[in-house]
C-alpha cells in the first residue's frame, strides 16, 4: 500500500522520477497504478453519493449505481490511453501499449480528491480543476511513454480526446443499451443514462422511464 501512496504522491506533483518509470520500467508501476485508480475510484464514489441520495436512491440500488459508475471511471480513462496510443502509432509507428494503459491508471490521480465535488456551488468548478490536472498528466505521461516533446504529446492527447467524442456520437445507442441492460439485470429496473453520461464519468443515476412514474 506504501508504493501506491508514493506513486500518487508523485502523480499529483507531476514527479518527473515517476515519468521515468513509466519509459523505462512500466510494469513495476501496474499494481500501483491500479491502486491509485481503485482509490480515485472510492473517492469518486463518496461525491456521487450525495448527488444520488438527492434522488433518493439507496440500498442496492445506490450500491449498483456506485460500483458501475467506478467501473465506468476506470474504463474510460485507460480507453482513452489506448485511442491516444493508436493515434500516435499511425503518426510515429509501432508504439508499446503498455505504459500508456499504465498511465491511463495513474492519471486518475486528481481523483482521489473526487469526494470534494459533493461540496454546494463549488463542486462543478472543483470538478472541472480535477480533470484538467487528470489530463496533464497524462500528457507528461504520453511524453515520457513515447520519449517525444510534450507539445507532440498533447497533440497525440488532444486526438485522443477528439477520437473520444466522435465516439460518443457514434457509439450513443449500444452504449446506453449496455449501461441500462446492466442497471436492469442487476436491480430489476430500467435506467435512462446517456452515452454522453458514461463518457463524461458522470455518476450513473438510475431514473425510471416515463411510463413507470404513477400519476
Amino acid at each position: 500500500m506504501g508504493e501506491v501512496w508514493r506513486t500518487l504522491a508523485a502523480a499529483l506533483r507531476l514527479d518527473p522520477a515517476l515519468f521515468t518509470r513509466v519509459d523505462h520500467a512500466a510494469l513495476t508501476l501496474l499494481w500501483p497504478g491500479l491502486g491509485v485508480a481503485l482509490l480515485a475510484a472510492a473517492s469518486t464514489m463518496l461525491g456521487h453519493i450525495a448527488i444520488l441520495l438527492l434522488n433518493k436512491i439507496r440500498g442496492w440500488r445506490l450500491l449498483t449505481s456506485l460500483l458501475l459508475s467506478a467501473l465506468a471511471l476506470a474504463v474510460l480513462h485507460v480507453v482513452q490511453a489506448a485511442i491516444t496510443w493508436a493515434v500516435a502509432s499511425l503518426v510515429l509507428g509501432p508504439m508499446p501499449l503498455m505504459p500508456l494503459i499504465i498511465v491511463g491508471l495513474i492519471s486518475t490521480a486528481p481523483l482521489t480528491l473526487n469526494f470534494a465535488t459533493a461540496l454546494p456551488h463549488l463542486g462543478l468548478l472543483l470538478g472541472r480543476v480535477l480533470e484538467g490536472w487528470s489530463f496533464l498528466i497524462l500528457v507528461f505521461g504520453v511524453a515520457s511513454a513515447f520519449e517525444t516533446r510534450f507539445l507532440w504529446a498533447l497533440g497525440f492527447t488532444l486526438a485522443g480526446w477528439l477520437v473520444m467524442q466522435l465516439l460518443s456520437r457514434l457509439a450513443q445507442r449500444p452504449l446506453t443499451w449496455m449501461a441500462s441492460r446492466l442497471w436492469s439485470l442487476a436491480t430489476g429496473r430500467p435506467t435512462m443514462v446517456t452515452a454522453r453520461d458514461i463518457l463524461a464519468g458522470t455518476p450513473i443515476t438510475p431514473v425510471s422511464r416515463p411510463e413507470e412514474v404513477a400519476p
